[in-house]
């Protein structure tokens, strides 16, 4: 009985049809087809191509599909068997400890006494670093105390007349006293009723000089005088010593008062 691919390959040469033809016309790499054709169905990927291979290229030849599928099918549930029934290799163990695994071994956990051990290990190492600091911070301070008692001792202690001399700077004269500043005589508030062109001088200095907005409130505290110019009389509201002094002038005033 013919193999598969002896049927495949006869068909195509006795209709003169080239290997790459056949691969251009079923769009079936040529290496495929020759895979076929030389019963090489290893070559493809999954035996599921093979059939569906099969089937187009048998057609594109003018061949029975069936037949062909079939006896694939039958290849194809022969090989377990096949492979059963093989003879198995002998192999040799050679004498001795020998490692053929290139996978490195496993490395075995530490146990909890290694731990413990690796743990108390360092709990010592910081208590001695512990106590050897705790000994130089002692000896350094042994060293310092006769220093100090020695220059008690050359230097004792002054009187309190002694103290307050020492206290004193030399050639420092009466002790200067700064009171602090009185607190301000008057006070002025004023409200914007209508946006205005407010100028404000507090004891002889101009403390606010622009243009307030309806509702806006300001207040200004003096030591003598407080002068407030205008340009509408009746859109400045004053009080004056927190006493309501009403408005400055009539609408559209120009209006300069001291207080």
């Amino acid at each position: 009985m013919e193999t598969i691919g002896q049927q495949l390959r006869e068909a195509r040469e006795r209709k003169k049809i080239a290997l790459e033809t056949a691969a251009q016309a079923t769009k079936i790499k040529a290496e495929y087809l020759a895979a076929l054709e030389a019963n090489q169905f290893e070559r493809i990927e999954a035996p599921v191509y093979v059939r569906g291979f099969l089937r187009i290229y048998a057609q594109y030849l003018g061949l029975d599909t069936k037949p062909l599928v079939s006896q694939f099918v039958s290849l194809k549930a022969a090989e377990p068997v096949a492979l059963a029934e093989a003879p198995k290799p002998i192999t040799y163990r050679p004498i001795g400890k020998t490692s053929t695994s290139v996978l490195p071994e496993p490395q075995t956990p530490l146990s909890p006494t290694l731990l413990l051990a690796l743990l108390g290990v360092a709990v010592g190492v910081i208590v001695l670093i512990w106590a050897a600091w705790g000994f130089y911070s002692w000896v350094s301070h042994s060293k310092s105390e006769p220093k100090i008692a020695e220059k008690a001792a050359t230097n004792p202690a002054p009187t309190k007349t002694g103290t307050d001399a020492y206290l004193k700077p030399k050639g420092a004269g009466p002790m200067l006293i700064i009171a602090p500043p009185p607190a301000p005589a008057h006070s002025l508030t004023i409200r914007a009723d209508e946006p205005c062109e407010v100028t404000v001088t507090v004891d002889g200095a101009v403390l606010f000089r622009g243009n307030m907005p309806r509702n806006e409130v300001r207040k200004f505290d003096a030591n003598r005088i407080v002068k407030v110019k205008v340009n509408d009389g009746n859109a400045i509201h004053v009080w004056y010593d927190q006493k309501d002094m009403g408005k400055l002038g009539r609408r559209r005033e120009q209006i300069e008062k001291q207080f």
